[in-house]
């Protein structure tokens, strides 16, 4: 059981999950069955996006150390079982949208996200810039959403989308490529680290000027987006009166370039921290979207659900790091 709880990587479900919901959210979709329906198809979008990865990517995972204890590398876990698993997670969420949520722009668009997902599984190591694709698998699930509630897709559900393109973005192109840039660079794995001359060297990154001011500028307007429906009225720095959502962005926010900034300058001998600013930046990250829309989640189902929400963002992830991985509390791949 815990072979497979770690190839589907419960700990990181609840970004993927819940795209569809904020997407919907954000297009006016308050009720709770039709919210229900879209977690689970976020929840198996995130499934058959890491287990397909790790499906196309074992022969090369074979060959690093860092990821040698993944389920399909030990062989506790067969590829014909990895190849069930996604598969049935894509046609489970094809019928729960057939089923409660039919329409044929949105079943489109969610047919359009899986697309966009196995085009960067299955060439992510041989070509560049492939993180900009998969990202675009993350806003068409966004999208997919909002189509599940009108065919006229919002301002604020384009934009929560957007977020969720700039995060992957973030988190793939940059954080993940990077703590694996050693042996990328060994194997000829093209992606965009490499591509800006990140190397290693006497045990060390090389990291380009060049590279930290594309990285940083990622994150930067990944935060500049976040801040839109805020400054365009589509959502409120208050609620009750008191700047809430306004003061936790701002804290969230600082707190995601300083470890943008820990993330870009840590040492290679010190990977392991490198890992734990990569999970806070995520986790971080991934708090911004309820903290954003938290005057519609109040006005539309009450404090104290947007309350406990925000509890689960929070919770979640740290519960299955510490089931799955103990004191450490962190994946060391």
């Amino acid at each position: 059981m815990k072979s497979y709880l770690i190839l589907i990587r419960p700990y990181g479900m609840l970004f993927l999950g819940f795209t569809p919901v904020f997407g919907a959210i954000a297009n006016g979709e308050f009720n709770y069955l039709n919210l229900t329906a879209l977690v689970i198809i976020g929840l198996l979008v995130h499934i058959f996006t890491f287990v397909q990865n790790d499906y196309y990517d074992v022969v090369i995972d074979c060959k690093s150390k860092y990821v040698s204890s993944r389920p399909l590398v030990k062989g506790n876990i067969t590829q014909k079982k990895a190849f069930a698993i996604y598969s049935a997670s894509f046609l489970i969420s094809l019928l729960i949208a057939i089923v409660f949520l039919f329409s044929y722009y949105s079943l489109f668009v969610l047919l359009l996200s899986f697309l966009f997902i196995t085009l960067y599984n299955k060439y992510s190591k041989k070509f560049y810039g492939m993180e900009y694709i998969l990202s675009m698998g993350v806003f068409s699930c966004g999208i997919f959403g909002a189509l599940t509630v009108l065919n006229n897709i919002s301002n604020l559900a384009i934009i929560v989308s957007f977020f969720g393109f700039m995060q992957w973005l973030f988190s793939v192109g940059i954080s993940a490529n990077l703590k694996d840039v050693e042996y990328d660079t060994r194997l000829g794995i093209k992606t965009t680290p490499t591509k800006f001359g990140v190397k290693v060297s006497k045990k060390d990154f090389i990291i380009p000027l060049t590279f930290k001011m594309y990285a940083t500028g990622i994150k930067i307007t990944h935060i500049l987006i976040a801040t839109l429906p805020l400054f365009l009225g589509y959502t409120s720095f208050f609620v009750y009166d008191i700047p809430i959502p306004g003061l936790f962005f701002l804290v969230i926010s600082l707190l995601v370039l300083f470890c943008t900034l820990k993330i870009l300058t840590t040492p290679l001998k010190k990977r392991e921290k490198m890992l734990i600013y990569v999970g806070l930046q995520e986790g971080l990250a991934l708090l911004l979207l309820p903290i954003l829309l938290m005057s519609i989640l109040i006005d539309n189902f009450g404090i104290i659900q947007t309350f406990l929400l925000i509890i689960l963002f929070i919770f979640w992830p740290l519960f299955w790091f510490r089931i799955l991985y103990g004191k450490k509390m962190i994946p060391l791949e």
